[in-house]
């Protein structure tokens, strides 16, 4: 019987001196010297690269086939996260209704998360920020007390305002699709009596369409921001936490809203603008009725502990039966193993989670099955938030939390906005999504063509451990050179880590195939978009 010795008694900096002079010869030297010791070399190598060392049979590598030729689905829109504009000022609302809320909460973390207007520096890197990332498809979001607090006023020129056209002016300029959606009402002149006003139903859907065609007339038509192509009426009618509270104190049906808010864009000739329902979590929350046609794009949101891969296939199928997109509008995690089923206040627990980079692995997995089903645009909530409210979700930092004060610098908040920045810098809006084949437990997989025919494929490593993979190209034209791109979570926990390309790959009308290792818990990108760490990412090409 063989006597046993972990690597880890050795030296690892002399074995690795040893290892690029020659690694096999190293290794059979050091295994002959050693009288016939077993090595135990997974830290270092992995156990398949001690197999192979010495002279058991590799595991075969997961073979992902992508088929260049074969379109599965087009985007309508493309990859993006919620930018709300909704200003700081933290309101004390009474009677609030939803299990949970409290008024550090009530309007969840869609609140207070851009720097001021005044704040030049900072507004100059939050707007970089948004260009490196590529942010190509953004939920913007507002609320009526935004611009009517009193029905038939309306104020354009207030600081909310001025963010949301700085928002909008960024996404015009910069060829950014927006989905507009107001939040709530949050005015008492439209609530029902003993119904918060944040939380209640228009007690006069006759009031209500006008203020939004208005505000929709302004924006699109006044001063030109085409780049609204849909809105949403209202976020998260249904459920127990509902903002669509009716005056029986249960959630009303929103499809009256829907139908004359329709009727009113159409009214002022804003039919290009479509509405968006029920951005919630399932196709008939608040009696939503997704056949009807003032709808015209189907929206959910998804934050579970688990990737909802037939849901997303049954909606898309759905959509596509009915000729409108399908959009994941707001998707993240909020739930960990020690979370899941304990009767916490929702503001309170695993405040954490959002930021860790498991939760960034969970997000792509999201991103790789809606692309995969045939979503047309994935939101991640979110771009710019507090952070200290119900969630850490912040790609950027914005303000700090214990100064309560904002940075007069924005700058990345590293694990999420690297985990999440691979998956949006090489990708365009509105891009083909190919077939792909083969794709093994524990590595998800998504190509995309842009518009103009570049190509990325993204390739997730769930696994705990070192996983080959072998991908090919069936379907190709011609040649080309695929750019590697990599995150790990030791690699984006370092602050001098850099998106820089970590080796080019070239692809033959001879040889369609190569082979990787991919590191445990890793996300890579293989794209023939060549971008430097200082490159914008990718946006449009049409």
């Amino acid at each position: 019987m063989q006597k046993r010795l972990d690597i880890t008694e050795f030296d690892y900096k002399e074995l690795h001196r040893l290892a690029t002079g020659g690694w096999r010869l190293a290794l059979k030297i050091l295994y002959s010297s050693l009288g016939g010791v077993a090595l135990s070399l997974a830290p270092w190598l992995g156990a398949a690269g001690v197999g192979h060392c010495l002279g058991a049979e590799p595991a075969q590598p997961a073979a992902i086939r992508i088929d260049a030729a074969h379109v599965a689905h087009t985007m309508a829109g493309g990859l993006g996260a919620c930018w709300h504009a909704l200003g700081p000022t933290i309101f004390w609302y009474e009677n609030l209704l939803g299990p949970g809320r409290n008024n550090r909460t009530c309007r969840g973390s869609a609140f207070g998360g851009n720097p001021p207007l005044s704040y030049t520096k900072a507004w100059d890197d939050l707007l970089d920020h948004a260009r490196w990332l590529g942010l190509d498809f953004c939920k913007v979001e507002i609320d009526l007390r935004m611009y009517e607090p009193e029905r038939g006023k309306f104020d354009w020129d207030n600081d909310e305002m001025q963010t949301l056209y700085r928002i909008l002016d960024h996404c015009q300029r910069s060829g950014v699709d927006v989905f507009l959606t107001q939040m709530w009402q949050d005015v008492p002149w439209n609530a029902h009596q003993g119904i918060n006003r944040l939380e209640s139903a228009p007690k006069s859907v006759g009031d209500f369409p006008p203020g939004l065609g208005m505000l929709l007339q302004r924006l699109v038509k006044d001063r030109g921001y085409h780049c609204i192509r849909w809105l949403s009426v209202a976020n998260e009618p249904g459920g127990g936490w509902t903002w669509w509270w009716g005056p029986d104190k249960k959630c009303a049906s929103i499809m009256p809203a829907i139908r004359a808010v329709r009727a009113e864009l159409d009214r002022r000739g804003l039919k290009d603008v479509a509405i968006a329902a029920p951005d919630s979590f399932n196709l008939t929350m608040a009696g939503c009725e997704p056949e009807d046609p003032a709808i015209g794009a189907f929206a959910l949101h998804c934050y579970g502990a688990d990737v909802p891969v037939a849901c997303f296939k049954q909606v898309a199928e759905k959509a596509r039966s009915r000729g409108v997109p399908f959009f994941v509008s707001e998707f993240g995690h909020i739930f960990s193993k020690q979370c899941e089923g304990v009767a916490i206040p929702f503001g309170d627990f695993c405040s954490g989670i959002p930021k860790s980079y498991p939760a960034q692995m969970l997000n792509a997995e999201k991103v790789i099955a809606g692309l995969k089903a045939g979503a047309d645009g994935l939101n991640r909530w979110s771009f710019v938030n507090r952070g200290d409210l119900d969630g850490q979700w912040q790609l950027v930092r914005t303000w700090h939390p214990i100064a309560w004060e904002y940075y007069k610098d924005v700058g990345a908040e590293s694990v999420p906005y690297y985990s999440f920045g691979i998956l949006t810098r090489f990708t365009a809006k509105r891009s083909h999504i190919l077939e792909v084949q083969g794709d093994s437990e524990g590595l998800p997989a998504a190509a995309l063509r842009s518009p103009k025919g570049n190509l990325t494929i993204i390739v997730l490593n769930k696994a705990e451990d070192e996983r080959k993979v072998s991908l090919s190209l069936i379907g190709m034209r011609a040649g080309c050179t695929l750019y590697k791109y990599q995150v790990t979570e030791p690699a984006v926990s370092r602050p001098d880590y850099r998106m820089e390309p970590r080796e080019a790959l070239a692809i033959s009308l001879d040889r369609m195939e190569i082979g990787e290792s991919l590191p445990a818990q890793s996300i890579t990108v293989y794209s023939t978009y060549k971008l430097a760490h200082a490159d914008a990412g990718i946006i449009a090409e049409e």
